[in-house]
């Protein structure tokens, strides 16, 4: 029975309203007895109940669920006190993959598991194989090895899986850049609350009790996180989002919708800029020149180059703008004599001695903190790692970085072999160049930062890997549209 046609035939029941009067009276009593986040909290569940329905009639819903949450869940762990971002990701995440599985026992389902045979789910799994392997790591802990692998290779092959058999059709592809903008739209109007009205009491918690101040508040101003986990994680998304969107706005055919991304475009800017996360200045610039390699266009590519010369000259060799203390950090990144750069290459020298002899790692989870967390080496526990890939090198050897850095290529490669050859669509080759341009900025940007295994951004990239890889299935569905529609404008 449909869910709609149920709830229409049972509303107008006394037994209906007897439950809600009773359920508004029990939450306003445990609300007064408690506190008033335990009593959102109960109130909540019916609603959770209801969703939960729906995810496992259609397993879709719980795609959009992991979305949506992902990209709220750091923020919300500041207000709610034991809130495990990782946990109830997990959660969620555990119930869509029950509902695929039970979907695989209907024989009228349109959700199956051959719609993940791609070769970035190989990819994936054959990392995610690796980090398992890392288990018997000499140097390993169990524990920091469960607590940690989910954001280094476990995540990977389930995003994949998951958008590789829900998201099967060229409007969920449209739909999933329309959710994105939304989502990114509300992370800048955060981060221009926090700037213009101030940080809440929870904000205030994280930055001054739980030592967010340290890295937030410093020399050249306050660098706002918006609901992201810190400034570097949310000035890189956001500058994903940026690059993403701006590319998008001049392929999508929908006149509102190229009006509506090119504004997410100039906030997310915004949004990068007030971050104060130098790093994430290589996402525009990376993102741009590869959307100019992938145009096809001489002239454009020539313009576009022109510009991100000129975006360069300005910041590095020009004072303009020094007045404004988030463009003078941005200058700072092209500076090689920085101290802070010169610090992070005083680490990575530290660690390739140490690193000489552990050709495998020292250990998923055993890098900085959990060094010392889960098995003492205070070598590790003194050197931060500073990189995605410095943390790869660390806890999966060389022979682990040269595997995901020739995983993470690959994507890019044979995205960029889809554009240039196989994709007739104008459109669609548009928005896959948008995503491969904003994947390769992150690449770049993630030299210096440590935000791909990071709520929201991580999951982000996975899933936009995993739709340049259906593109392939997209473009066949609208040339068989378009064909269609020949064949019934001929009739």
């Amino acid at each position: 029975m449909k869910i709609g046609k149920f709830i229409i035939e049972n509303i107008n029941k006394p037994q209906v309203y007897t439950f809600l009067i009773l359920s508004v009276l029990s939450i306003t009593y445990i609300t007064v007895k408690y506190n008033f986040f335990f009593g959102i909290a109960i109130s909540i569940l019916p609603l959770i109940f209801i969703y939960l329905i729906l995810i496992f009639n259609n397993p879709y819903w719980g795609f959009i669920a992991i979305f949506i949450l992902n990209y709220y869940i750091s923020g919300l762990s500041r207000y709610i006190p034991g809130i495990s971002p990782g946990i109830y990701m997990d959660i969620l995440i555990i119930t869509t993959i029950v509902s695929l599985i039970l979907q695989s026992f209907k024989i009228d389902s349109s959700f199956h598991w051959s719609s993940a045979k791609n070769l970035l789910t190989l990819f994936a799994f054959i990392w995610f194989l690796y980090c398992a392997i890392q288990l018997l790591n000499p140097g390993a802990s169990p524990i920091a090895w469960a607590t940690s692998v989910r954001g280094v290779g476990l995540y990977f092959i389930v995003i994949v899986l998951i958008t590789s058999i829900v998201m099967r059709k060229y409007r969920n592809l449209k739909t999933f850049l329309m959710m994105w903008a939304i989502l990114a739209f509300t992370a800048v109007l955060k981060a221009y609350i926090q700037k213009t009205y101030g940080f809440d009491f929870a904000e205030y918690r994280w930055l001054f009790v739980d030592g967010g101040m340290t890295t937030h508040i410093i020399y050249s101003g306050i660098r706002y996180f918006s609901f992201f986990t810190d400034a570097a994680n949310f000035g890189t998304g956001i500058a994903f989002s940026g690059v993403v969107f701006a590319i998008s706005a001049l392929y999508i055919k929908d006149i509102k919708l190229k009006i509506f991304y090119f504004f997410v475009f100039l906030l997310c800017m915004y949004g990068m800029l007030i971050s104060g996360t130098r790093g994430s200045i290589a996402v525009p610039f990376v993102g741009f020149a590869v959307f100019a390699f992938l145009s096809k266009n001489f002239k454009l590519l020539i313009l576009t180059f022109l510009l991100i010369i000129l975006g360069f000259v300005f910041l590095k060799y020009t004072p303009y703008g020094n007045g404004i203390s988030y463009l003078r950090r941005l200058r700072s990144v092209f500076n090689i004599e920085d101290a802070s750069f010169q610090v992070r290459l005083e680490n990575q020298k530290k660690l390739k001695v140490y690193m000489a002899d552990k050709p495998f790692g020292a250990g998923i989870g055993m890098s900085k903190g959990s060094a010392t967390s889960y098995r003492p080496d205070p070598t590790l526990a003194k050197i931060p790692n500073d990189s995605w890939y410095v943390m790869i090198w660390v806890e999966t050897g060389i022979i682990g970085l040269i595997l995901h850095v020739l995983i993470l290529l690959f994507i890019v490669g044979y995205g960029s072999f889809l554009v240039y050859y196989r994709l007739k669509d104008i459109e669609l080759r548009g928005l896959v160049t948008a995503l491969i341009g904003g994947i390769s900025g992150i690449y770049v940007a993630s030299y210096s930062l440590e935000v791909m295994g990071q709520f929201p951004t991580g999951f982000i990239v996975y899933i936009s890997m995993t739709l340049i890889f259906l593109s392939p299935k997209f473009d066949e569905e609208i040339d068989l549209h378009r064909i269609e529609k020949m064949n019934a404008n001929e009739i």
